[in-house]
């Protein structure tokens, strides 16, 4: 693919994290709780219970971040943090029935949010964008399962190396 289909690409993948980041923040807000917070009860909302290793994988955090906001969950009431007997390191997360009714709260206003995107869509394309978004979000997890660390990658490397007088 030639370097100006994939700078217009980026612009339209700019503005739509942007778009993404501002509904998903209004519909944390009205939740109650913080995009971090957020993202980790959808992801639980998704799942039965999950461990803090999952969840971090998941949600591409490291567990200390993680913990932090699981612990935040928990007193909110809205997690419930069950210590395995045998082995005391290894903890499982679920949803109470607060944490399920933000979930719910949540999701309610995305739906309404696509469904009015979708509407200004033509309905003989529904498909296409829906299809589109699935072979990009598959080809997003194929890389980053194949990805070095952030620090190696090609982006960051080699703005790291401008800076590099030895190279």
């Amino acid at each position: 693919m030639d370097i100006a289909t994939i700078l217009q690409f980026r612009q339209k993948i700019r503005i739509i994290e942007r778009e993404f980041e501002k509904q998903i923040k209004g519909c944390a807000l009205c939740g109650g709780v913080s995009l971090a917070q957020c993202h980790a009860l959808l992801e639980l909302g998704q799942n039965e219970e999950l461990s803090i290793a999952e969840l971090a994988d998941r949600l591409h955090l490291d567990r200390s971040t993680l913990s932090r906001t699981v612990d935040s969950l928990v007193q909110a009431g809205l997690v419930h943090r069950e210590i395995n007997p045998q082995d005391r390191r290894y903890m499982r997360i679920r949803l109470t029935q607060k944490g399920k009714e933000i979930v719910d709260e949540i999701n309610t206003g995305s739906n309404r949010f696509y469904m009015k995107v979708f509407e200004v869509i033509p309905p003989e394309k529904h498909s296409v964008v829906i299809e589109g978004i699935g072979l990009f979000a598959e080809a997003l997890e194929k890389v980053q399962l194949t990805s070095p660390e952030p620090e190696e990658t090609p982006c960051c490397s080699s703005i790291s190396n401008k800076g590099n007088k030895n190279e």
